[in-house]
């Protein structure tokens, strides 16, 4: 898992050098449930239940790693910063929504968590760079996917993905 991990981020970081944008069928729902099994280890000793809402299936165009890297990103975060409660994906028609019962976010925090090296309040206990929402921010751009970020503190938190093309 963390070679197929490090694969991605790696192609990602490649298109967004490039300046590419690239293209593949990716369906979203099962990059969702990849990145469950992935981070269940996480979850050891948290009362924490991860899960994924949404009929049909999404299947967008472009590549796996994209995909895999802006969602990972996403669900990652709401694992670490969630001590209990729930994370969960909900799958649009169009979109892609990762919402947490965490510590939520202040405003200053909300504003700036996206800007790259920046690590909110939340993170002085936790391993990061503060990169990894940077460049959920850039694929978004890159791909024309709208990132927006909702939070209240002592709520939690929800971040949606508008994709801009579904295929069938």
């Amino acid at each position: 898992r963390a070679e197929q991990q490090c694969t991605d981020l790696i192609s990602a970081l490649l298109l967004l050098s490039r300046n590419e944008r690239g293209h593949g069928a990716t369906d979203v729902g099962r990059v969702v449930e990849q990145l469950f099994d992935a981070h269940r280890p996480q979850l050891v000793g948290k009362p924490l239940t991860l899960r994924l809402e949404g009929a049909g299936s999404l299947v967008v165009d472009a590549p796996e790693s994209a995909v895999t890297v802006a969602l990972g990103n996403l669900v990652g975060n709401a694992i670490k910063y969630t001590q209990a409660g729930e994370v969960v994906v909900r799958l649009g028609d169009r979109s892609v929504e990762v919402a947490d019962s965490g510590p939520g976010l202040s405003a200053e925090d909300a504003a700036r968590l996206f800007e790259r090296g920046y690590r909110g309040t939340h993170a002085e206990h936790s391993q990061g760079g503060g990169i990894g929402l940077s460049i959920v921010r850039r694929l978004g751009t890159r791909f024309g996917w709208p990132v927006a970020l909702e939070s209240t503190p002592d709520e939690g938190t929800t971040v949606t993905i508008v994709l801009a093309e579904r295929l069938l």
